[in-house]
C-alpha cells in the first residue's frame, strides 16, 4: 500500500527544491511574507527621482538666468565707465582701452607678415571754447560740445574711433591710415567744421578748432604717440591765431600736461 507524504521537513523541500543547497529557513519565510513585485510599485519608487530630477533642473535654470542677468548688468557698468556721458562718445579711459588695443593688433599683424598696421591719431581742440562758456553759458558750451561730436562722427568712417579726452578736447583714430593722408583727413574735417555752427539764443557760435596728427604703429607707445600728436596740436594752434583770452595757445607746460593725460 502507498501513501501520500506531505511534510515541511526542510531536509525534503532542501532535496526536492534546492538542489542539495543548504536551506535557510529564515530567507525562506521572509520571502513567503513578502508581496508579489508590480508594476505600480516600481513607478512609486521612481516618483521621487523624477521629481528631485525636475527640481534640479529647475535651480540650474535659474542659476542660468541669474548668471546672464550678471553679466548684462556689469557689460552696462563698463559701458558707462568708457563713455562721455555729455556727448556719447568714449571718454578719456575708453579711448585709451581702445588705443592699447589698437597698438597691440599692429603688433600681431606684424608678426604674422600682414604688413605693418597702425594708423593715425589725431589730437582736436576747440578755439574760443572758454569764451563761449563765458559769454552765453555752460548750456551753450554743452550744446557746442555735443554739436562737435555730431560733427566728428558723421566726418570718419566706421572702423574709425571719436573719443572726448575731456573738457574741449576730441581724440580721432583712423584706422589703417598713413601719416599723409591722415592729415589730409584732418584738415578736411577743420574746414568742414568751418562750415558749421551752432545757434543758440540766435547768436551764431562757429566751429573752429586745431588739431595735431601723428602716425602710430607697432613698435610705437601709446604714451608717446598722444604726446607728439599733442604737441603738433599746440604747434598748429599757436600759428593760426595770436594769443588771446578764451584762446589756449601753445605753453611751457603743454607737453607735460600731455603726459598726465596719456598716464591716465
Amino acid at each position: 500500500m502507498s501513501a501520500v507524504v506531505t511534510t515541511q521537513d526542510p531536509d525534503v523541500i532542501a532535496a526536492e527544491h534546492h538542489d542539495g543547497l543548504p536551506f535557510d529557513r529564515g530567507t525562506h519565510d521572509r520571502l513567503l511574507r513578502m508581496s508579489p513585485l508590480r508594476g505600480s510599485r516600481i513607478a512609486h519608487a521612481a516618483a521621487p527621482v523624477t521629481l528631485e530630477a525636475s527640481a534640479l533642473e529647475s535651480q540650474l535654470a535659474e542659476a542660468r538666468a541669474t548668471i546672464a542677468e550678471q553679466r548684462e548688468r556689469i557689460a552696462y557698468l563698463e559701458s558707462l565707465s568708457m563713455t562721455d556721458e555729455l556727448t556719447g562718445l568714449l571718454n578719456r579711459r575708453g579711448f585709451f582701452s581702445h588705443f592699447r588695443r589698437e597698438i597691440a593688433a599692429a603688433r600681431r599683424q606684424r608678426a604674422k607678415g600682414n604688413g605693418k598696421g597702425g594708423g593715425v591719431l589725431v589730437i582736436i581742440d576747440l578755439d574760443g571754447f572758454k569764451r563761449i562758456n563765458d559769454t552765453h553759458g555752460h548750456m551753450a558750451g554743452d550744446a557746442y560740445l555735443r554739436q562737435v561730436a555730431r560733427l566728428l562722427v558723421g566726418a570718419v568712417r566706421e572702423e574709425d574711433v571719436v573719443a572726448r579726452l575731456g573738457g574741449d578736447e576730441f581724440a580721432l583714430l583712423l584706422a589703417n591710415t598713413d601719416a599723409a593722408c591722415g592729415a589730409v583727413r584732418a584738415r578736411q574735417i577743420a574746414t568742414a567744421a568751418c562750415r558749421r555752427g551752432v545757434q543758440w539764443n540766435n547768436a551764431d557760435l562757429p566751429i573752429r578748432f586745431s588739431f595735431g596728427v601723428q602716425p602710430y604703429g607697432a613698435d610705437d607707445r601709446e604714451e608717446e604717440v598722444i604726446r607728439l600728436a599733442d604737441s603738433h596740436m599746440y604747434s598748429n594752434k599757436a600759428g593760426r591765431r595770436p594769443h588771446s583770452s578764451g584762446h589756449k595757445a601753445a605753453r611751457p607746460g603743454a607737453r607735460s600736461a600731455a603726459n598726465r593725460r596719456a598716464t591716465g
